[in-house]
């Protein structure tokens, strides 16, 4: 089993803290929104998973990672300096975890991996890896043959100017155009089932960031069986290493667009024609994928084995 020690009486069980739901018999309560339709939890089988896969040590010689027991708030939390030095003086690795719209950077010593959900590509630093983000399993089996780009959610933090340009253009498209996050004024149940039910009646899905540089719809997408339209704004995506994205979806930079180095239409028309026999396959895979990397789960069984193998 995997070993990991931490202060087991500061522990917070909030969403990056996964990797730590073995120490829960049960999951943490939270707002209905984070429940699928079946009540099902956003972190599905995470405990009994943990239970199986790790071992929460008392001797912190004996763990093969340290992990701080909270969320990360910075380098001058007194836990993470207390941790930072123990890990420093036994050449341990101290992992942190930071599910955040802040890409504040930070010095961090080099035994120290923080995995962040909202940082960028040209400025990452090399003990900084992509943190999936939480949402709950809305997934039904449910292949889609409609050849049409799909969105529902707001037009800030720059999605407007694309949002307008497709719904001008020849791309076949189904927006639902909200006033803000969460759908102000709509019930959030009823703006979750509309969210995706709008990415299960289009095959592809407009994905661009929100507050923080990375994209929630872009994790949901794949959980929906669906292909992503990626806006790549130097985003950083966990274990890009490892996936091929070119076989998952549509990925244009963002600086390429606005600088008229490609055209967005003519990309997704072309897209669209290249893989035309191919996109139930894609679908299929794409929910495969997101089952064995960005599911939470998945999540935890391949930064683990990933661990092991180096």
């Amino acid at each position: 089993m995997f070993k990991i020690y931490t202060l087991k009486d500061n522990v917070h069980f909030s969403s990056e803290m996964t990797i730590l739901f073995g120490l829960l018999d049960t999951l943490p309560n939270e707002p209905p929104h984070c429940y699928n339709l079946n009540n099902v939890s956003r972190y599905g089988d995470v405990v009994n998973w943990c239970k199986t896969h790790i071992e929460y040590v008392d001797d912190i010689k004996t763990a093969d990672i340290v992990v701080l027991p909270f969320k990360f708030n910075g380098i001058h939390n007194p836990i993470f300096k207390l941790l930072n030095n123990l890990t420093k003086q036994l050449d341990k690795k101290l992992w942190c975890f930071y599910n955040d719209d802040s890409d504040t950077s930070y010095v961090l010593d080099k035994h120290v991996v923080l995995f962040r959900t909202s940082f960028y590509k040209s400025s990452k630093n090399k003990n900084e890896q992509g943190l999936i983000a939480f949402s709950s399993d809305f997934y039904r089996q449910k292949q889609c043959d409609n050849i049409s780009v799909g969105y529902c959610g707001h037009t800030l933090c720059g999605r407007a100017p694309y949002l307008d340009y497709l719904q001008k253009s020849n791309v076949a498209n189904n927006f639902i155009i909200r006033k803000g996050f969460w759908a102000p004024g709509i019930d959030r149940r009823q703006a979750q089932r509309e969210y995706f039910e709008n990415m299960e009646n289009n095959i592809f899905v407009f994905c661009m960031r929100g507050g923080g540089n990375f994209s929630y719809r872009f994790y949901e997408t794949l959980m929906m069986g669906r292909i992503p339209i990626f806006i790549d704004t130097d985003c950083v995506l966990p274990f890009e290493e490892l996936i091929n994205f070119s076989d998952v979806g549509l990925f244009l930079k963002d600086a390429d667009i606005k600088t008229g180095k490609i055209n967005l239409e003519q990309e997704i028309l072309k897209y669209i024609q290249n893989n035309k026999h191919r996109l139930t396959e894609i679908q299929k895979q794409n929910r495969v994928l997101w089952e064995k990397f960005y599911s939470p789960v998945g999540f935890l069984n391949t930064l683990i084995n990933t661990e092991k193998i180096e």
